[in-house]
């Protein structure tokens, strides 16, 4: 008789959905024509036109060519004469011009409620099931910041701007100004590790672990379906202070390690080198200092465009001779596992390898990358790690490793990234704190979980839940309302998550779908039987089954079940 009960419900509900689908599409084709206001300046035109010299309007946009019957090609056209009969044909002076302004004004303000509103590009909201998702994926991640011993801190969404200018290379010019608002120029914060070295020498930090979630915006041509956008979440792990060489990097990067994993997204890679290697492989290579970070960046898109293409960068766009740019290209191609790959840098017979491992820039970075990778093999966070030539990370103030997680076989761009940066704190503390951090890319992150719990609810039939609710209570006759507030009281003060529904008297199959719909996993029901006999039933909405249990049992009941 229950799933009776249900599946009618079910059926009614369904079938009522349609019939509004239905009365929205006749209303929306009822719709249509001239607004009032569009009506008011067609017509402000037309009497305005009628009053001007006679016959100009009628051939204003389409003069006739002199002597003849026909509209002149548009090569023939004399634009200024089409301009001189418009003005003339015009009687701006027909009426009071503000006051046809003024009414007109009225008109817009009144239809601005029923304008249907959009968003900012680049932007979105979230509704309540997409936001439940949000918030766990932000659970799992902080979860791990603190299980690491960090901090948590914040800082303003804008910052004076030239505390930003120069820290970002090319892509500087993402960066989102605003308007003077009282002398100072401000802009919106590109990242949060600009404001974070900021904060370290403004409250004279010493030695600091720290996390921050917070928005960050770029002024990017945003691509919604692969995660770019202008406004967006960013979650940052960093350790900054003075500490023994590589001991900080090593946990930073297990830490990136420990939360992809948990996420669950998928198999992953993280891509690692080191900026000194890479400004050796600059020098080897014959290229000019002032441009090795061009030229980084350009090596930078490797992973989205063909070598042929990013050569054409370096020689055409960034003037680098041709022969240094196929020197560099012996050497991006190369990448695998971290130690195998360090061992084929150190002895491989290449001509370009060979000269880049005399270089005391190359051998620093070698020794450093060696001893991150014992560090990493000794807490099981090396197999995920490729170290990889054509990583460059674009931002200027990288000065140690670099590393940047990427989904395999995905094609949703980084998903994790950071590295070390010494001296932009001192950048503003006027010495130098040593700092290494990784961020967590959570929009990519995000829709990729999105997207796989979206395919599991449609194969499931099981929908994707907006709220923790556990307990849906109902009750069956009228006069109830009361008595469904007292029980979820009860639930409520041990701890339960319950509603009670705010319908005076609702039909049992309404509360029935309801709970289904958002995927409540329990009712309580009772009627006036139940009451007198101050018993309760629970109701399990997956096995569809019924307990008959004493109200003062209900909550130990819920909890054997609700912890199962």
């Amino acid at each position: 008789d229950a799933a009776q009960e249900e599946a009618a419900a079910a059926a009614a509900a369904a079938d009522g959905k349609k019939q509004k689908k239905q009365k929205k599409k006749k209303e929306k084709k009822k719709k249509g024509g001239v607004g009032k206001g569009s009506e008011m300046v067609q017509k402000y035109l037309e009497d305005a036109c009628m009053a001007g010299e006679e016959g100009c309007y009628l051939n204003a946009l389409c003069p006739a060519a002199e002597g003849a019957e026909a509209a002149p090609s548009a090569a023939s056209l004399d634009v200024d004469a089409v301009y001189r009969n418009l003005s003339k044909s015009i009687d701006w002076g027909l009426t009071d011009l503000n006051k046809f302004l003024a009414s007109l004004r009225q008109v817009i303000e009144a239809n601005q409620p029923r304008r249907k509103p959009i968003i900012a590009k680049g932007t979105r909201d979230f509704l309540p099931d997409q936001m439940k998702i949000r918030e766990g994926v932000f659970s799992k991640v902080v979860s791990v910041f603190k299980k690491h011993g960090a901090v948590s801190i914040d800082t303003p969404v804008f910052e004076l701007r030239e505390t930003l200018m120069g820290k970002y290379g090319e892509d500087s010019k993402l960066i989102y100004d605003l308007a003077d608002q009282g002398g100072q120029i401000l802009s919106l914060r590109y990242d949060l590790t600009v404001p974070f070295s900021r904060y370290c020498a403004l409250n004279n930090c010493g030695n600091i672990k720290r996390y921050h979630v917070g928005k960050v915006y770029r002024r990017d041509q945003p691509q919604m379906n692969r995660g770019r956008f202008r406004e967006f979440f960013q979650c940052d792990f960093d350790i900054a202070g003075t500490y023994s060489s590589m001991v900080p990097d090593s946990e930073v990067i297990k830490v990136m390690v420990e939360i992809l994993s948990d996420l669950e997204i998928g198999d992953f890679q993280i891509k690692i080198n080191h900026r000194l290697l890479l400004d050796s492989i600059m020098a080897v290579c014959g290229v000019p200092e002032q441009k090795f970070r061009p030229i980084c960046s350009a090596i930078d898109k490797l992973d989205k465009s063909p070598w042929e293409e990013v050569r054409r960068e370096m020689v055409e766009d960034k003037g680098l001779a041709p022969e240094a740019a196929d020197r560099i290209g012996q050497i991006v191609g190369y990448h695998g596992h971290p130690k195998e790959m360090l061992e084929t840098l150190r002895n491989d017979p290449n001509e370009v390898l060979a000269a880049l491992r005399m270089h005391p820039k190359a051998k620093t970075a070698l020794d450093e990358l060696a001893l991150l990778f014992d560090f990493l093999e000794a807490m099981n966070a090396l197999d995920k790690l490729s170290l990889d030539m054509s990583l460059a990370r674009g931002l200027d103030y990288y000065t140690g490793v670099i590393y940047e997680a990427v989904l395999v076989g995905g094609n949703v761009g980084s998903i994790a990234a950071g590295g070390r940066y010494d001296y932009l704190v001192g950048s503003f503390a006027g010495k130098d704190i040593p700092a290494v951090g990784v961020s967590i890319g959570i929009e990519r992150v995000y829709a990729i979980i999105e997207a796989k719990l979206k395919e599991q609810a449609k194969q499931t039939g099981v929908p994707i839940r907006s709220t923790d609710t556990q307990v849906l209570v109902s009750s069956i006759g009228n006069g109830m309302q009361k008595k469904r507030m007292e029980i979820a009281n009860l639930l409520w003060s041990s701890g339960i998550c319950a509603e009670f529904g705010f319908k005076p008297n609702p039909k049992m199959g309404d509360q029935i779908n309801y709970a289904l719909e958002n995927g409540i996993p329990f009712m309580v029901l009772f009627g006036e039987d139940e009451i007198v006999d101050n018993k309760v039933k629970i109701k399990d909405m997956k096995e569809r089954t019924e307990i008959t249990v004493s109200l003062d049992d209900l909550v130990v009941e819920l909890k054997k079940l609700t912890t199962q």
